[in-house]
């Protein structure tokens, strides 16, 4: 059975060998391919070749593009910087000052900032193994995109205080994400949206609802409409926001710090869930030991899910995690996880 049809029988509830699994496995390619982080996510040739290496080096399920949470933001204006050898993050915030909102644009994917870097990977991977894997494309939801326009602690601060800014930079990015939504379509990725902003580590369920829901429910739409699946992954905790999670229609949730059975017994019934092998304690410091007892606890508590369940890491498998561990992850769902 290949890759596609997996996850693909997974996503349907037909009869599959075993559990799909889908470590987020992302900056970690650029130590596969032995190059910088900087340049990993500088150049689409060497991110396409890095991301086809480690989908070869690991064998899992289903390769996933990403470089940073803040690339739609970048394209809109923000400015960030750019360490060596680690990811890159937010050093200007293009509203930081609300009197350049007017600085703030729409993203064209193709033309702004890295995205042309990001499609163009993309592209690579699919022409290189497309017929064989679903190929995901990660890229921040609206109210992350909105915090780093702003700056998070202001802009989770006017969520009270200002709702009219923060409803603008929403809807300019809400504008930029369906654009990425199109061009995704237009090459045969699979969307991926993350919300870590919208985390219940952040911000209530009740400005969760008011202000990032509403774009998700759209972004969602607007996937199902162009005739794909989309992911849905808020990292941190989620709890309280799970079956809001659950009401965006997102075919699969990604889930990082909920116990599994809960999960399932909440959601399960309603979508595919993805996850959640601990990214720091188990991924980074833990041994394969360590990861195959999390694998098998996992498909213990939720393997059965009605709508099926994808193994993963709860976020991203940090880039220095030993590669013995990642293996550990797929060894273990292939024994663990047989249907």
């Amino acid at each position: 059975m290949t890759p596609k049809e997996r996850v693909l029988g997974c996503l349907q509830g037909t009869k599959i060998d075993r559990l799909p699994s889908a470590p987020l496995v992302l900056n970690h390619c650029s130590r596969v391919a032995g190059v910088p982080v900087s340049r990993f996510n500088s150049d689409a040739e060497v991110m396409g070749k890095a991301q086809v290496a480690a989908w070869k080096r690991y064998g899992y399920d289903i390769p996933l593009m990403f470089t940073t949470t803040a690339s739609v933001a970048e394209a809109m204006g923000t400015r960030l910087f750019f360490p060596e050898d680690d990811a890159p993050w937010v050093e200007q915030p293009v509203a930081e000052d609300p009197a350049n909102l007017a600085k703030v644009k729409v993203a064209d994917p193709w033309k702004d900032g890295r995205l042309p870097v990001y499609l163009n990977a993309a592209k690579h991977v699919v022409a290189e193994i497309g017929e064989q894997v679903f190929v995901g494309c990660i890229f921040a939801a609206p109210f992350t995109t909105a915090s780093h326009l702003r700056g998070t602690e202001a802009f989770i601060r006017e969520t009270y205080k200002n709702p009219g800014l923060v409803n603008e930079l929403l809807d300019l990015s809400k504008a930029s994400a369906l654009a990425l939504i199109d061009a995704m379509a237009d090459i045969g990725v699979v969307p991926v949206i993350v919300d870590p902003v919208a985390s219940s580590s952040l911000i209530g369920p009740r400005q969760f609802e008011k202000f990032a829901m509403p774009r998700i429910n759209d972004i969602v739409a607007r996937a199902h409409a162009r005739g794909m699946p989309i992911c849905l992954h808020i990292c941190g905790i989620s709890r309280p926001i799970i079956e809001l999670m659950a009401d965006t229609g997102a075919d699969i949730l990604s889930i990082d710090r909920i116990d599994m059975a809960e999960v399932k017994s909440l959601v399960g019934h309603r979508a595919c869930l993805l996850g959640n092998v601990q990214p720091a304690e188990t991924m980074l410091k833990g041994t394969p030991a360590s990861v195959t007892a999390e694998v098998k606890a996992i498909i213990e508590s939720a393997g059965d899910s009605p709508r099926g369940l994808i193994v993963s890491t709860g976020c991203e498998t940090p880039f220095n995690a030993p590669p013995e561990n990642i293996e550990a992850v797929m060894t273990a769902t292939r024994l663990y996880g047989q249907r």
